[in-house]
């Protein structure tokens, strides 16, 4: 019976020990727990690519915009979110042990499209040639632009082109004098 009392003892003992061990591992780690959002309108963004520096870790945000990292040593890390049609952005975060941290953030749309630096060419009574600029917005999206528009009195140079993400062209239009008809 003595033996049996001795088993009993050490199996009690050897298991609190593993509940210790355990409980201790888990208090010794920290998490984070971030929702990606749209900077325009809120809605959590499905499918960002979420990477962890430095432990290389990463995870894909769910239909609910939400991401985690789990069992993470106590200290400082950068969480980073990358999805097409949006900037990245990195957000630093620093882990204590036993909490979770909040891995929030939000992206901006990436710009898209194109944009002129002016509203309107008035060339009142003193210009007959004034230009303005073709700007595609978007980050990496090349585009191809024309101006279609055919006066007899207006002349546009160039009237056609192609653009990368970024570049601008200039664009020169001029009032051209009537020719007479023969």
């Amino acid at each position: 019976m003595k033996k049996s009392y001795l088993k009993l003892a050490l199996s009690v003992v050897f298991a609190l020990v593993l509940g210790l061990s355990s409980c201790t591992k888990e208090k010794a780690t920290g998490r984070i727990q971030g929702i990606v959002t749209n900077m325009n309108t809120t809605e959590p963004i499905q499918g960002v690519n979420i990477s962890l520096s430095p432990t290389g870790a990463s995870a894909v945000t769910g239909s609910d915009g939400r991401y985690e990292f789990n069992n993470l040593a106590p200290g400082n890390y950068t969480v980073q979110g990358v999805k097409a049609g949006f900037e990245s952005n990195t957000k630093n975060i620093s882990i204590t042990a036993g909490n979770v941290s909040s891995g929030d953030m939000q992206l901006r749309p990436a710009a898209t499209g194109f944009r002129l630096n002016v509203e309107y060419l008035d060339f009142g009574t003193n210009f007959s040639q004034l230009q303005f600029k073709i700007i595609n917005a978007s980050a990496n999206t090349p585009m191809s632009w024309e101006i279609m528009e055919s006066l007899n009195w207006l002349a546009v140079t160039p009237n056609t082109g192609n653009l990368q993400g970024g570049q601008e062209t200039t664009i020169t239009v001029n009032i051209v004098a009537p020719t007479k008809a023969s």
